[in-house]
């Protein structure tokens, strides 16, 4: 990995990792859609409850960079998305200086958004806070194998629910049901990570549910990738949603790739599972987008 120093903007365009904010944009999106669909969308709310799940989400990145750092997990072999404390381009202070700024600045807009729709709202606010402070530091969910567990709950029902309810203003089951196959994919983001390090991680003294399931772990990814179609079926089975909602289908040659990818490494060529990660990262971003379009098309017609 390269030590050339870049200019400051670059710095803080490697610490942000905005290319990962499609986790949080999906989420919140299709909670929107949800609500738009039963009459109800305020273009206002929508974009606030996006730049607060954005700023959730980077707080959450900078933290994670912080105590990664501090606690020795990332190195410069490992660091492959975010080198900027590892090659001394930040200073942790300053990067957990940015995580607690962007932490109060959602913090702000989710107290505006609960005075506008009541308190409820204000307890999914302070439980994605907190899951996002503590996925590395204080408990560390991710260093004792929770952290796809979090990851699910937190960018899948708790975003979509979140969003659906800025709109509505009432809390329903059928926006957690309908989050599923988003929870599925963005989990299969975390895993796919954890698979490829989980030999790194093992030597850093970290937990990861690769390490508890051992051989079964290439098995767990498989079903997360299964079950984001799966679950998608059985929700328009259920007539919870349209037909037009089984869009993302089309992207499932793209799945069944990555399933290959990580079959073969089971197989023993563990370099397959380099670009698992971003791949499952693109594959959350086409079929969240689909699936998004699917059920505008559905409500259009």
């Amino acid at each position: 990995m390269s030590t050339v120093a870049l200019p400051r903007w670059q710095i803080w365009f490697r610490a942000l990792r905005p290319w990962s904010f499609t986790a949080s944009f999906i989420p919140v999106t299709l909670g929107t859609i949800l609500a738009w669909q039963q009459g109800v969308f305020n273009l206002s709310l929508y974009i606030l409850t996006v730049i607060g799940g954005i700023l959730l989400h980077a707080g959450t990145n900078m933290v994670n960079t912080h105590y990664d750092f501090l606690n020795g997990v990332d190195t410069v072999d490992s660091a492959l998305n975010d080198p900027t404390l590892v090659l001394g381009w930040m200073k942790p202070r300053e990067v957990i200086r940015i995580g607690y700024v962007a932490f109060v600045l959602a913090a702000l807009i989710g107290f505006y958004l609960t005075a506008l729709r009541g308190w409820p709202l204000l307890i999914l606010g302070l439980v994605g806070l907190f899951g996002g402070y503590s996925y590395t530091a204080g408990p560390a969910y991710k260093y004792h194998a929770l952290g796809i567990p979090l990851v699910f709950l937190l960018m899948g029902p708790l975003m979509v629910l979140g969003a659906y309810v800025v709109q509505l203003g009432s809390f329903q089951l059928m926006p957690v049901l309908i989050s599923l196959p988003v929870g599925f994919l963005v989990s299969g983001i975390l895993h796919g990570n954890d698979l490829r390090d989980a030999e790194h991680d093992k030597h850093a003294s970290i937990k990861t549910l690769s390490h508890l399931l051992d051989s079964n772990a290439g098995n767990f990814y498989i079903f997360l990738i299964l079950g984001t179609y799966i679950s998608l079926i059985l929700i328009v089975m259920a007539g919870l949603l349209p037909w037009l909602a089984l869009l993302p289908l089309i992207t499932f040659p793209e799945g069944y790739k990555l399933i290959k990818m990580v079959k073969g490494a089971m197989a023993g060529n563990h370099d397959l599972l380099k670009p698992v990660e971003p791949l499952t990262a693109r594959l959350h971003l086409t079929f969240g987008m689909l699936y998004i379009v699917g059920l505008f098309i559905a409500g259009v017609l």
